[in-house]
């Protein structure tokens, strides 16, 4: 019976011992631990503007009216999701179906977006932020490295498909930036994308026609 007791005794002792053992092995061999996710954001973001070889025009029509979509640049937007708007699809301004405020480069860092707030408003983007000097992170970096844009599709399964991207979300979206004239038998509207990173709003928004789109891998 003494016996029996002694190897109890040295049981409740070891067992806890292994384990303890095991989880340090885990935790130093990086068994059990999550694998790094590399980013598959083309160098972890940007805005990319080409100029296009020439002007070119496209046409929408909804109900009595209709637009003319004018372009001189490709885009690529590719960043996070850090906020989004829908619209009504009443016409004028409904030709703008959604806005998409998107980060990259050093903000796309899980650990320096926690000190950023984004509000979306009618055509707008509100920031705030602060953000620990040891970061390095500049305002005019800050202000380089985030964008408003405004969304225009003419073909309508992209748009439902674009319209499920959440906040979070990393994305690549590639299509032209466009000028928009419309006009109905009653009135007429006109609305301009920016083609700088250093203007301001109302002028400071880019207006993508959208052509295609993936969302991507935002790495860990």
């Amino acid at each position: 019976m003494t016996r029996l007791r002694t190897v109890l005794e040295w049981l409740v002792i070891l067992v806890p011992l292994l384990i303890i053992g095991f989880l340090i092995f885990n935790l130093v061999s990086g068994t059990g631990v999550p694998s790094h996710e590399p980013s598959e954001l083309p160098g972890n973001g940007g805005f990319f503007q080409i100029p296009l070889a020439a002007s070119q025009q496209y046409t929408k029509t909804s109900g009595d009216w209709r637009f003319t979509l004018a372009s001189n640049y490709a885009y690529t937007l590719a960043g996070k999701i850090v906020g989004r708007h829908e619209y009504p699809a009443t016409m004028p301004d409904g030709i703008i179906v959604l806005d998409l405020a998107v980060v990259n480069g050093d903000l796309v860092k899980p650990d320096i977006l926690q000190y950023f707030t984004f509000t979306m408003g009618t055509r707008t983007l509100e920031y705030n932020y602060e953000v620990p000097t040891f970061t390095g992170l500049t305002e005019e970096y800050i202000d380089e490295h985030i964008s408003n844009n405004h969304l225009v599709f003419l073909n309508a399964t992209l748009e439902r498909e674009v319209k499920n991207a959440q906040v979070g979300n990393c994305l690549i979206i590639k299509g032209k930036l466009v000028d928009i004239q419309g006009s109905s038998p009653r009135s007429k509207y006109s609305i301009n994308t920016s083609t700088v990173r250093n203007d301001v709003f109302p002028a400071g928004c880019e207006i993508i026609l959208v052509e295609s789109y993936t969302q991507v891998r935002c790495g860990n």
